[in-house]
């Protein structure tokens, strides 16, 4: 927790604003995604959609098959899950805005849990598909059976580890965004980023999730900022995004949000 605190009071020392921002893509992140409204009946349904998980005191075995929960034991309540792995609002707008701002067709979201973030990913746009993959059988039940059915036909949920599911990925198969929440050891998130490499292109927008959730995640998203594969790294405290775009300088910002 000390380590988080001071994480955080580092982070807001040096995070900018889009006023001290010179590079045009940035300046239209900060300025239009990051402001993007978002629409009241979608979120609406968010909050409903998490209030029910928060309410849901059914007891379901857990799989995990990453680092696994800090907090949680094997077998945990859908109340006690929602608690502590679903997408808070803050960053389930931040997701809906990443979809609404750049329209990615096809988005690959690497750990459902119970869906909410799915959802907002879903709700970005009339015109995407988002491809889930839960790795827990029980906790992609509950999620595939409770999932909105406003947004459900722009939605494949599958129930596969990480690696088996991009082991068997089509060659053809190419995404515009990746949002990687549910392995948060370095070492998987290193391996799963070298498994996609063939199915991204230079704009594709990668979003990690809990980049500061232990000493092993921090130093992997460390060496990320220093990857050159990825021209361009973007420090939102909690959330990480990295993208190729090749055809740039260099660059890592810590953004305030």
């Amino acid at each position: 927790m000390l380590i988080l605190i001071r994480e955080y009071i580092k982070y807001c020392l040096i995070a900018k604003r889009r006023h001290g921002i010179h590079s045009p893509f940035m300046f239209d992140f900060g300025d239009k995604c990051l402001n993007l409204s978002v629409p009241t009946y979608e979120f609406e349904m968010f909050k409903a959609l998490k209030a029910s998980f928060l309410k849901n005191k059914t007891l379901i075995e857990v799989d995990d098959l990453g680092a696994g929960s800090k907090k949680l034991n094997r077998q945990r309540s859908i109340q006690q899950i929602a608690k502590i792995s679903g997408s808070n609002d803050k960053y389930g707008k931040l997701l809906f805005r990443l979809v609404a701002h750049y329209q990615p067709k096809n988005v690959l979201e690497l750990g459902t849990s119970l869906g909410l973030g799915t959802f907002m990913l879903a709700a970005g746009s009339s015109d995407v598909n988002v491809t889930t993959v839960e790795g827990c059988k029980n906790t992609y039940e509950v999620a595939r059976r409770s999932f909105p059915s406003s947004q459900h036909h722009k939605v494949q949920f599958v129930n596969s580890s990480f690696v088996d599911f991009l082991k068997n990925l089509e060659k053809k198969q190419v995404f515009d965004m990746i949002f990687i929440d549910g392995d948060h050891k370095s070492d998987s998130l290193f391996e799963q980023l070298k498994m996609l490499d063939p199915h991204i292109h230079d704009e594709t927008i990668i979003v990690l999730d809990d980049i500061r959730w232990s000493k092993d995640m921090l130093n992997a998203w460390q060496k990320l900022t220093l990857n050159k594969n990825y021209h361009l790294t973007i420090d939102l405290f909690k959330i990480g995004i990295i993208a190729k775009r090749s055809h740039q300088e260099k660059e890592h910002f810590v953004i305030r949000y």
